[in-house]
């Protein structure tokens, strides 16, 4: 379910989903672009370390660097899932913070969306 946020100053209106967010669930993993892009600027720079780390983890001189490398896959994964279940949530979140509020306020889906969010 889709919810318009519109911004008061401006009238520009976004919309978000309410549910699972599968463009930052596939594309986090890749430098954290969609992160960058939805304004969660903290998250998108967790996700460029670990990519940095996953690829300086085979030249390093490290003994179990094979297990590094697989627990820097794994904290991609799961971070990417977590993105991905509460992505949606923490855009709204920003949004809302950066001056949008609910198109129509006193909707159904503003509603559902406020509740899903926890707003």
């Amino acid at each position: 379910m889709n919810v318009a946020l519109r911004q008061t100053s401006t009238g520009n209106v976004k919309f978000i989903e309410t549910g699972w967010s599968w463009p930052i669930f596939f594309g986090a993993g890749f430098l954290g672009l969609p992160l960058f892009f939805r304004g969660m600027a903290l998250w998108g720079c967790v996700m460029v370390f670990l990519w940095v780390l996953q690829f300086a983890v085979p030249f390093a001189t490290v003994a179990n660097g094979d297990a590094l490398g697989w627990i820097v896959d794994f904290a991609i994964f799961g971070i990417c899932l977590y993105l991905g279940y509460k992505g949606n949530a923490l855009t709204a979140r920003h949004l809302i913070a950066c001056g949008y509020d609910f198109d129509r306020p006193d909707s159904s889906e503003a509603r559902i969306a406020a509740e899903r969010w926890g707003l």
